[in-house]
């Protein structure tokens, strides 16, 4: 794959990687440099693109893992003015409810199928259109609908409990 080819696939995919990026990250800054870290990535290993028609999904799955990589190298050294600033906006009862009510919430979602996991995960947590969900998925748009309404209504059901 010549450059020419890999800057046009890249440019259709940038502004979503973007967007998912700075959603994860907060500061537009790291978000471009994460991205830019992406499409290195996506750079060394674009002989295999030729085999995807879409390589959005790929890119998705990249950016996830730089996401999960700057983390650790950066979870050590948040400074301690902010976490000063976490420990007196809640007490630390409500900030144990909320640990114990995010756990469950997520143990519910691990118990749904893979692929209504995967819906809910991409549309409720990573705020991706519809559409775009279809694509990763290779469903419908409808069948995508149907998953997400399942998933939310087997929460629901489960929580109420």
């Amino acid at each position: 794959m010549n450059t020419e080819i890999f800057l046009q696939r890249v440019a259709i995919i940038r502004p979503d990687l973007v967007r998912l990026a700075r959603k994860k990250l907060g500061v537009r800054e790291d978000a471009e440099d994460l991205v830019q870290e992406v499409l290195m990535r996506l750079w060394l290993i674009r002989e295999k693109w030729n085999t995807h028609i879409n390589c959005k999904p790929l890119a998705i799955h990249i950016l996830e893992h730089c996401v999960i990589d700057r983390y650790r190298k950066t979870k050590d050294m948040e400074p301690i003015e902010n976490q000063s600033l976490i420990a007196h906006t809640e007490s630390p009862h409500q900030h144990i409810e909320a640990k114990d009510l995010g756990r469950y919430i997520w143990s519910l979602i691990e118990k749904l199928p893979p692929l209504q996991q995967m819906i809910m995960r991409l549309k409720d947590i990573e705020e991706m259109e519809v559409e775009d969900i279809a694509q990763i998925t290779n469903c419908t748009p409808e069948a995508v609908r149907m998953n997400l309404c399942r998933a939310r209504r087997k929460i629901r059901e489960e929580f109420k409990i």
